[in-house]
């Protein structure tokens, strides 16, 4: 049997495109899984098992289960809802040409992204907090939503915040002296 491809392909390459990135001459983004269900009259892909979106250098998405929705009678991506293990690896341009790319690593048990705008939003069980980790610090939160066309991060609820101590290095925030204090 030919394996038919997704519906919703062209629709992840509207949300590289959005978030800035090109995709050199590649016109399809390979989706893996141990199975996949079209529901073409509603628009709905479901891929199940071992799920793996792979762009190189752009986007790396596994989760054991994916539903892709396309915008009613559009070709278009309304959202992705990612659930069971979500682990997102994305390359992002640096601040200026000069700087290299920043990798940033997002995690949870469930990530749901809304085209509209450009918003994933991570959530876990009770006790198992989503993070995201970026070269700068790593933030852990009971949500935590990240906007992929400013950049912005939010940490909603409960959070903790472990900023990289290279930040500080040298800025005389924190220079201590073992000089007793003046009396």
């Amino acid at each position: 049997m030919k394996r038919r491809p997704s519906p919703l392909v062209p629709v992840f390459l509207a949300l590289l495109a959005s978030v800035g990135f090109a995709l050199a001459e590649e016109a399809r983004v390979p989706i893996t899984s141990t199975g996949v269900d079209f529901d073409y009259k509603n628009g709905i892909t479901h891929y199940y098992g071992n799920v793996q979106v792979l762009i190189p250098d752009v986007l790396r998405l596994t989760c054991e289960d994916l539903v892709a929705t396309q915008a009613p009678n559009t070709n278009r991506l309304d959202n992705l809802v990612a659930t069971t293990n979500v682990v997102i690896n994305l390359i992002r341009p640096g601040r200026t040409p000069a700087d290299p790319p920043v990798k940033i690593e997002a995690v949870g048990d469930r990530a749901v992204f809304i085209a509209t705008n450009n918003l994933v939003t991570l959530t876990g069980p009770l006790g198992n907090m989503p993070r995201i980790t970026s070269p700068q610090f790593t933030t852990r939160a009971d949500t935590v939503t990240y906007d992929l066309a400013s950049g912005h991060m939010a940490g909603i609820g409960h959070h903790v915040t472990e900023i990289n101590g290279d930040l500080f290095r040298n800025s005389g925030f924190f220079t201590r002296t073992n000089k007793p204090a003046q009396k």
